[in-house]
């Protein structure tokens, strides 16, 4: 399978050549954009359960009011 693998790494940036980086680019200490794949990651759980109403901001709410108990109160 051959493809265009790249990591966004400042998705935000204005400097359009700062924003990914091929992965035949990347250097050691370059960090992924964190917010960047957790936003294609919402959009995609909306994508999937928007026969439900979902939608990237309501599936962000869901998911923020979890972000601070631990498994044990499961």
């Amino acid at each position: 399978m051959c493809g265009i693998q790249f990591l966004f790494t400042d998705a935000e940036d204005k400097r359009y050549e700062r924003r990914v980086k091929a992965e035949l680019l990347l250097e050691r200490g370059v960090n992924a954009d964190t917010k960047k794949y957790l936003l294609l990651l919402y959009a995609s759980a909306a994508n999937l359960l928007s026969f439900a109403g979902y939608t990237t901001k309501s599936v962000f709410d869901a998911i923020r009011g979890y972000a601070h108990k631990s498994l044990a109160e499961y």
